[in-house]
């Protein structure tokens, strides 16, 4: 009996050290990751601006889960899942409904180009899922009434009216007349809005648009569209234009001798890099509206930049930049929700403040108005110097003085 006992015992204090084992195992095991879809061109012509903004949001995340993750779910981690777009609407859409409907993710990231974003954003309408925008700047996209569409970055009519604002006070600065303006401009969704919105507000500064001239970015000759250009012979020309086709534009001018007091690109490939790489000193004197600058006095932005160029071998850009901040903004919002439900993150996104000290751009912050829009955006424009990029605008955040009128080709 006695035995009998014992053995009862020692059952009970090996299903009890067992129960411990358990109990202890299931403490230390992590929440599951929340999981985050992300819809970038990663091939095709739009890959440049793909694979470093994947490169800024990995950097983003890593250095999140590195903090402790999402405190308020108990230190979850972030995963990002990425899906190719191919800078194309139509597979944007598929792989959009695949992350939402197979990968099961919370919320959405994406995706640089109007065009495919403003395919994205209904497919996260339909499905109920936030999305945080980083880069797409066409006014349009705050303008379809989406509840669950939220971008960071200003628009293109901030963005544009920068570009007159420093163009014109440049000009009195320096007293140089400038009354005249050439628009060249990719024909979608990016390029065409921004040239309407150049040209509603050409009127208001004083300034007679000369030249109106849209193209494919996917051409591979633009020397009858730069012959119209200089025929126009407008004082300045502002420039909407991806990478391949920035780099061929500026290539063409040279080679046709075209000039102007200055030229002007909006976003897109000027602020890349990859840009300066490809013309060398060609680039050199081109002003862009560049929403971000690796030379601009922020301590953060200094940290941040140093730690991507140390593991990718290059500053970042605008356009990173934006995709990184984009991350924090998302996670801010998951913080603050405390929940996984995609119903909590979206009026998370509507509520959410984000002082400037938080974030790497020149922003006052990041606050959503009813629309989506992020209302504490500014924006940054930078001149290709000894080929660097150089903060000339706003004057007080500048690092040095512009170059203007810019010399011309055959003084370069």
């Amino acid at each position: 009996m006695i035995k009998m006992q014992r053995n009862v015992w020692t059952v009970v204090g090996v299903i009890g050290i067992l129960l411990m084992s358990f109990s202890t195992v299931a403490q230390s095991q992590e929440p599951p990751p929340v999981r985050i879809g992300a819809v970038y061109p990663l091939t095709g012509p739009y890959a440049p601006f793909g694979e470093a903004d994947k490169n800024a949001i990995l950097l983003a995340v890593e250095q999140i889960n590195a903090q402790g993750g999402i405190k308020s779910l108990g230190g979850a981690k972030i995963e990002i899942v990425f899906a190719d777009s191919e800078g194309d609407p139509k597979v944007t859409v598929t792989q959009t409904e695949r992350l939402i409907t197979q990968e099961k993710v919370v919320a959405l990231l994406g995706s640089i180009l109007s065009s495919t974003t403003a395919a994205m954003a209904p497919v996260c309408e339909r499905y109920r899922t936030p999305m945080v925008n980083e880069g797409s700047t066409s006014i349009t996209l705050t303008q379809q009434g989406w509840r669950y569409f939220f971008r960071t970055t200003p628009h293109d009519g901030l963005y544009c009216r920068g570009i007159y604002d420093f163009i014109t006070g440049l000009a009195e600065r320096y007293g140089v007349k400038v009354s005249t303006v050439g628009l060249m401009y990719e024909n979608t969704t990016f390029g065409t809005t921004a040239a309407d919105v150049w040209k509603e507000l050409a009127p208001e500064y004083g300034i007679r648009v000369v030249a109106d001239i849209p193209y494919s970015a996917q051409a591979v000759d633009v020397s009858s569209e730069i012959t119209r250009l200089k025929a126009a012979a407008p004082d300045v020309v502002f420039l909407a234009s991806y990478t391949q086709d920035a780099i061929l534009i500026t290539r063409t001018m040279k080679e046709l001798d075209f000039n102007a007091k200055a030229f002007i690109g909006l976003d897109g490939g000027y602020i890349l890099p990859s840009y300066i790489e490809a013309l060398g000193a060609l680039a050199n004197y081109v002003f862009a509206e560049a929403r971000w600058s690796p030379d601009i006095n922020k301590p953060l932005a200094q940290e941040v930049n140093a730690e991507y160029k140390a593991r990718f071998g290059t500053d970042m850009d605008g356009h990173n930049a934006r995709a990184y901040t984009a991350v924090w903004a998302l996670y801010y919002a998951i913080e603050a929700a405390g929940s996984r439900d995609k119903e909590a993150i979206r009026d998370a996104l509507a509520n959410l403040y984000v002082p400037p000290e938080k974030i790497i751009m020149t922003w006052k912050g990041i606050k959503f108005d009813d629309t989506g829009q992020n209302i504490l955006g500014s924006p940054c424009i930078v001149q290709i110097l000894e080929q660097k990029f150089k903060t000339v605008y706003p004057y007080e955040i500048a690092t040095t003085d512009p170059v203007f009128p810019v010399p011309p080709w055959s003084e370069r």
